[in-house]
């Protein structure tokens, strides 16, 4: 069932999903690793995060990034598995992600790939976020929209980059504390801060429906 936009933010049931991809196409590259933490109104379920590596032959341009080795990818799981268990993770739920367009792009294109309609529930992205609260005080500046500055603004933690479950994790926190910074001024609701697809997207969307 998909989450209404009416839900209030204190009882929304999120999945905060990260990938580790070869590269940065999704019409080219692939997933190779995928984590995912829930987050049920203003708390983390912590018992719930997952992280799994996806069976395959190439780390990729990208291995200096994410750091996964041939050894690991020949010991990760195949890719329709990974994307079962994301889908049932996902079930009654909203996507949450830092630029949810790099997420949902590749995994439209995996389970493409494996032969299974995408079907991607409504989603929040904290990069859209961040940008509407610094907009509040006037421009963007570069870089200041990236995860780890948008986690320093909130005066959350250093954390180690691009591992797929921890980046999953510091998305979610960081979404909290946009939400608390957010909902100051009254309570929010799923149709506040959920991702509003562009027109173009929208359009993509409903010809690839039509294929």
């Amino acid at each position: 069932m998909t989450p209404d936009d009416r839900i209030p933010v204190d009882q929304l049931s999120l999945l905060a999903v990260d990938l580790e991809t070869t590269g940065l196409s999704a019409a080219r590259d692939h997933v190779l690793a995928v984590g995912w933490v829930p987050v049920d109104g203003g708390r983390i379920d912590l018992s719930g995060g997952r992280r799994h590596v996806v069976r395959h032959d190439d780390p990729g341009d990208a291995v200096t990034i994410h750091g996964l080795t041939h050894d690991d990818l020949e010991e990760g799981r195949p890719l329709a598995e990974v994307l079962a268990e994301l889908r049932r993770a996902l079930a009654g739920r909203v996507l949450l992600a830092h630029h949810a367009p790099f997420e949902l792009a590749f995994l439209d294109a995996a389970f493409r790939a494996v032969g299974e309609p995408p079907a991607l529930p409504p989603a929040v992205c904290t990069l859209e976020l961040q940008r509407r609260l610094l907009g509040r005080h006037g421009e963007v500046g570069p870089g200041e929209l990236r995860l780890w500055a948008a986690r320093a603004r909130h005066g959350l933690p250093v954390t180690a980059a691009h591992d797929a479950l921890g980046d999953a994790l510091a998305c979610a926190e960081l979404y909290l504390a946009q939400a608390a910074e957010l909902g100051a001024s009254g309570p929010l609701s799923l149709g506040d801060v959920r991702r509003r697809e562009p027109w173009l997207d929208r359009l993509r969307a409903w010809w690839r429906g039509r294929r």
